[in-house]
This record gives structure tokens, sequence and C-alpha cells, in this order.
């Protein structure tokens, strides 16, 4: 083959990998032009390159196309800190806590329980310096009690709210994203009970999940990891399917003593997932838009 063969051959080869690039996207061109190059090499010593270019290239197509359901943004969002009774994330508490027994709480004469429940000063040492609280209110939730005989006694520590006749109500906490992990500071006395954290799905199901024991003295971090097994994703966007947080619970083991207990809470905090997939009209998915324009909407005349 002489030089002006060569050339013009060359030249073909230019326009066809322009035309190619111009019109796929640069990771299926890519594809293309080795599957060509390939053929029109015939060269045995390269089938092993081209094959390796090929995969690579379709490794890469493949990734793009599931990309988006791979991503992640991984926040830290406190539910409740415990800080103030009137204020939470600098506005004011959509919910607060409120603290029943099972059968056997203490009583007084009058039949009331024997069962407190405050905001105390305090923190773990875990979470603050002391040049960090200076001069702030630092607290936790601080319960005491006792009940009148041995066995699986229980303490439901429930988020509450008024409703519109000034009635307290429970209000299961909504949890933002889909939810990898909860956990909390809690304060031990070495008696041998443990902590439940109850879930509410967007089916309207249950769950029951153990954060730890509380068999230990002073502060300790207790976290559970939500299993894949409870939904937190929807097919149909209208819907919801965030995780709610119901409430706690405090049990107490048969053979240990029940008669007087404080236990304390700090920094209630989720793992969680908080990418959103966008879409033409994704707005329309939130539930809280949707209620609000059927509320500002307009009837047809004559409806």
């Amino acid at each position: 083959m002489n030089y002006l063969q060569k050339e013009k051959k060359s030249k073909k080869r230019k326009m066809f990998d322009k035309y190619i690039f111009d019109k796929y996207n640069s990771t299926k061109s890519l594809y293309i032009l080795v599957i060509y190059s390939c053929e029109e090499l015939h060269m045995k010593k390269l089938s092993v390159l081209c094959f390796f270019l090929i995969g690579m290239c379709m490794f890469l197509f493949v990734g793009n196309v599931f990309a988006d359901e791979n991503v992640e943004n991984i926040e830290t969002w406190i539910v409740d800190d415990f800080d103030s009774g009137t204020q939470l994330h600098g506005a004011d508490r959509e919910w607060t806590w409120v603290v029943r027994g099972s059968k056997f709480i203490t009583k007084d004469e009058e039949g009331n329980p024997l069962l407190k429940h405050k905001l105390v000063d305090g923190y773990p040492d875990a979470l603050y310096s002391r040049q960090d609280v200076e001069g702030k209110e630092v607290r936790v939730l601080g319960i005491e009690g006792g009940f009148d005989r041995r066995g699986y006694n229980y303490l439901e520590i429930i988020p509450v709210a008024k409703d519109e006749e000034g009635n307290l109500k429970s209000h299961p906490i909504e949890l933002k994203g889909r939810v990898k992990s909860i956990d909390l500071w809690a304060w031990g006395a070495g008696y041998n009970y443990y902590l439940e954290v109850h879930l509410l799905d967007g089916n309207g199901l249950n769950y029951h999940l153990v954060l730890g024991d509380l068999a230990f003295k002073g502060w300790k971090n207790l976290s559970v990891a939500i299993p894949t097994a409870i939904p937190q994703h929807r097919r149909y966007v209208n819907q919801k399917a965030a995780l709610s947080l119901t409430k706690l619970v405090v049990w107490t083991q048969p053979t240990e003593k029940v008669d007087e207990f404080r236990v304390f809470i700090d920094q209630l905090k989720i793992i969680t997932d908080t990418f959103i997939s966008k879409f033409d009209g994704d707005e329309l998915a939130d539930p809280d838009v949707i209620e609000k324009l059927w509320t500002e909407g307009e009837d047809f005349q004559g409806n």
C-alpha cells in the first residue's frame, strides 16, 4: 500500500470516528470503535485486549444507567436533644414527651402513679466538653419511679402533642429520609433492664427494635440498625413511605429489683439517607403539597 492509499484510508477512518462520536454518547462510541478496530485489524494478538476494552465499556455503560439508584446522601439528624421543653431545632416544639408505667407501677394513696419525668441539667462527657456547654442550657430527660412487684414491667416514653381541643394525643415523629440506624445516649445504674424503640412504617405496621441493655453504670451510646425488611420506599410516588417513631420503651427483667430506679436519656438521633431522585413534577409527590393544592384549588362552575 503506497503513501497516497494510506493517507486516503486514514482520512476515511477519521471521518468514521467523528461520525460515531457525533451520533452516540462517549461510552457507546468507544464500544463501537473498539469492535470496528478489532474487525479491521484481524490480529489474534490483540483479541484479548479488544475483549478487555469491550468489557470495560460495558461496565461503564451499565454503571451510568444504574448510577442514580446507588447514590446516597448520608446525614445525621437529631430527633430530640432534650435541652428545652419549648424549643427544638430553633423553633417551637411540635411534640413533647409523657411517661406511662405498666400495671404494677407504684402509686400513692389516691391511686396516682409515683412516676416523674423532667428535663434536668446534665450531659454525657463524650458529647460535649465543658467549654462547649459553658453558658448554655444542656439538659437530659430524667425518669424516676418504681414498681410494686418484679416481672416484665415497662415504661413507655411517648411523643405527644395537643389536638384542636387541647388534649394530649400520641404524635408519632416522622423520620426524614431512609433511616439507616437509630441511636441515643442512656444512663444506667447497673439494673438489668433493656431499651426498645418502636417504629411505624408507611403501611401502618409496627416494629419493635432493641437498642440495648441498661445493665451498665453511667452514660453509654445505644444504637440499632434498621433491617432492610422494614420498607422505606414505595413503588408509587404519591404515597408516604417514611418511618415514624412512636415511642421508647424501658423493660425490666423478672429477676431484677424494681422498687426504685432512675433512667436518663439524651440526644436521640438517626443516621439517614436523604437523597431524592428528581423528576419533572416531583413536587406533586409530596403529600403536604398535594393537600395545600386541593385546599386552595378552584372548583369548576356549576359543580
